[in-house]
């Protein structure tokens, strides 16, 4: 596959504080923390699918867009921080793409692991409305 990241990814330092996540290729320019899965739908579907599942998440809201990248703010319900998740779509073959998701606190050190649970539980959603939609 070939990954051109954008001009986030293509920047992104990650911190040395544990409050941050990235899910993605294992080739990408960026070492990921967990290995994105290849959905079998093109890019753009996985970006509706995806987007879907995001804006179900309390709190979420879509900051910016592009056709190959989304930018959503979550707010955590009871102190109200604001995380980061962005997120490139990667198209693989004309029937397969991937992504590279991250999640990061704006603030504090330390999030309880609650970046990496986000993805994981968003990367489980929307492999699960994938097959549902196959059926």
């Amino acid at each position: 596959m070939t990954l051109k990241p954008d001009s986030f990814f293509s920047n992104l330092r990650r911190p040395a504080s544990p409050n941050h996540w990235l899910v993605a290729p294992a080739d990408f320019v960026v070492r990921p923390d967990a290995v994105a899965p290849v959905f079998a739908v093109p890019a753009s579907v996985l970006r509706e699918t995806l987007k879907t599942v995001m804006l179900q998440a309390q709190g979420t809201a879509v900051a910016a867009e592009s056709a190959d990248s989304l930018h959503v703010v979550v707010t955590t319900p009871v102190f109200r921080f604001r995380d980061d998740v962005r997120v490139q779509f990667i198209p693989v073959a004309p029937q397969q793409s991937s992504f590279a998701l991250y999640s990061a606190s704006r603030i504090g050190y330390w999030d309880l692991g609650a970046n990496r649970r986000r993805l994981e539980d968003w990367v489980e959603q929307t492999r699960h409305a994938l097959e549902s939609r196959d059926r």
